[in-house]
């Protein structure tokens, strides 16, 4: 016998089984355990809880916070996870703490390799909200996440508002994404890129990398409030060879095409590759032009295999950076060239290149415009680079 649904119940069943669209509002790629580093905790974590600062690039209601054992070789145990709005002076909020849980349970063992997901939890939060996830450590831990200044206190404090005995520090923070349900409507565009990407240079506090600026411009800006732009950049990382972070063309499916509800993608990499390598042992690491061109293809190629629209990112002037030399501004300026023949391919371009060069000195970073070192802008020239990107974005619109 065939049973035949009137068409009302047929809509509340498709309804019903509508899944929840995840949208991310804020990402952080995995690079790697490094007690090295400047101003590093120089040690693992030994039950000790670690409270990590976040930020909704995007309004949402339902919240689910993404941790990452992905570079780590062996399982992660946690102890507990809360989160914690956060005050326009960056102090916790009385009242606000909430216990987060997997599977229903306060404690989880994440395997090696692996991301890890909490549950749902009803947390509403506006476009540019902070807030902190804090995180025990149940054993002694050397955790392979992204280095970045975060709170480390003794022992199980996620159910404080407020740390007992904290200690700041640059060390790792496990907290690799925050995802809230989103509509058809919303886009999610990935930076993707390196230092200038990531925002060295920039007031950290402010938030004033270009990706950061872009996500406010936009939020200020009717036909962009649709838009969430999470900052997948890696101080320091290449195209084709992996140092600090994986090398570009590995991390791809993780930053990029696994993050969720993507749909455009901005490349912005490549002058570490360009750059001069002094150390003779790693002078195989020297990519030639047609390399870096080559590694820019299969980029477009997996993001248009996987429906992206992607937009592409001229290389910024670097010459009297460390690591310039004639050489290398002759392979940026054949990678430019490469990128504006070649638009077509392209969903867009970005000319970061016109936009940030020093009148008269093509070659070179606008001076009132970077940090000092000719390789990174400050905030004013991250200011600069969001306004270039701006009208680009928008004119990618919004809908389905």
């Amino acid at each position: 016998m065939r049973w035949l649904l009137a068409p009302a119940a047929a809509l509340l069943l498709i309804g019903a089984a509508a899944p929840q669209r995840w949208i991310a509002a804020w990402t952080a790629p995995p690079i790697g355990y490094e007690p090295r580093i400047r101003d590093g905790l120089g040690r693992p974590y030994r039950d000790e809880t670690v409270r990590q600062v976040v930020r909704a690039g995007i309004a949402g209601r339902t919240l689910r916070i993404r941790l990452s054992n992905e570079l780590g070789d062996t399982p992660l145990k946690l102890g507990g996870a809360s989160i914690v709005r956060l005050d326009a002076a960056g102090a916790p909020v009385s009242g606000s703490l909430r216990a987060l849980s997997f599977a229903g349970a306060a404690d989880v063992i994440i395997p090696a390799r692996a991301p890890y997901l909490s549950d749902p939890i009803d947390f509403p939060v506006a476009a540019g909200e902070r807030f902190a996830v804090s995180v025990h450590y149940a054993g002694e831990t050397e955790a392979a996440a992204h280095a970045q200044m975060v709170d480390v206190a003794p022992g199980n404090q996620t159910g404080s508002v407020v740390l007992t005995d904290a200690k700041r520090a640059r060390a790792s923070g496990i907290v690799s994404g925050v995802e809230v349900t989103g509509s058809r409507e919303n886009r999610v565009l990935v930076a993707f890129g390196d230092s200038i990407t990531e925002g060295a240079g920039a007031t950290q506090s402010k938030a004033m990398s270009w990706p950061d600026q872009l996500q406010r411009l936009l939020a200020a800006n009717a036909r962009g409030r649709c838009w969430s732009v999470a900052n997948a950049g890696i101080s320091g990382n290449r195209l084709l060879s992996s140092g600090r972070g994986p090398n570009a063309l590995s991390r791809f499916e993780r930053d990029v095409l696994g993050v969720p509800g993507v749909t455009h993608v901005v490349l912005l990499e490549g002058i570490n590759d360009i750059g001069k390598i002094a150390d003779p042992a790693r002078a195989h690491e020297q990519a030639t032009a047609a390399q870096i061109i080559a590694a820019h293809r299969q980029l477009l190629a997996r993001a248009k295999g996987a429906g992206l629209k992607v937009i592409v990112g001229t290389l910024l002037p670097y010459e009297g950076a460390a690591y310039a030399d004639t050489a290398g501004e002759q392979r940026r300026q054949t990678v430019n060239r490469w990128i504006r023949e070649n638009a077509r391919q392209y969903d867009a371009v970005i000319d970061f290149d016109a936009a940030m060069q020093e009148p008269g000195k093509p070659s070179v970073m606008r001076l009132a415009w970077q940090i000092g070192d000719h390789l990174h802008p400050n905030d004013a020239g991250y200011t600069a680079m969001a306004q270039t990107a701006l009208p680009v974005v928008l004119r990618q619109g919004c809908g389905r």
